[in-house]
């Protein structure tokens, strides 16, 4: 089971700067920069349905959803950090009109190892 040492209120400002890195590193994939605004739209559904589920938690347990919440966004947006040279290369490919490189089987298994490896690193240390 997750416990946490901090507040209610520190899970909401961690989830919060979480889904703004988030935003941010889903907009760095968006090409066309009157598009970028749609990067914050999933980051939005989700905190509603956070904001929705909140009241429905008990006030003296921690607030698991906000929990992995953070733990999943800051986990994404580590991800972009970590796989740029690979994303910019296909950003590249794209640009001059060439067909991108096909994603692989080990190139999905890299990114969810680690995805969960990040997360469960977060997990334990938050």
């Amino acid at each position: 089971m997750l416990t946490s040492h901090f507040s209610r209120t520190e899970w909401w400002i961690a989830a919060a700067v979480a889904g703004v890195a988030l935003t941010v590193a889903m907009a760095s994939l968006i090409p066309a920069r009157k598009d970028k605004w749609k990067a914050a739209l999933p980051v939005l559904a989700m905190a509603l349905f956070m904001a929705l589920d909140a009241p429905s938690e008990e006030e003296d347990g921690d607030p698991i959803a906000l929990m992995l919440f953070t733990a999943a966004a800051l986990g994404l947006a580590l991800m972009r950090v970590v796989f740029a040279g690979y994303i910019r290369r296909q950003q590249e490919l794209v640009r001059a009109g060439r067909p991108v490189e096909e994603v692989k089987a080990r190139h999905i298994t890299v990114f969810f190892l680690a995805f969960a490896a990040v997360v469960a690193a977060m997990a334990r240390f938050l």
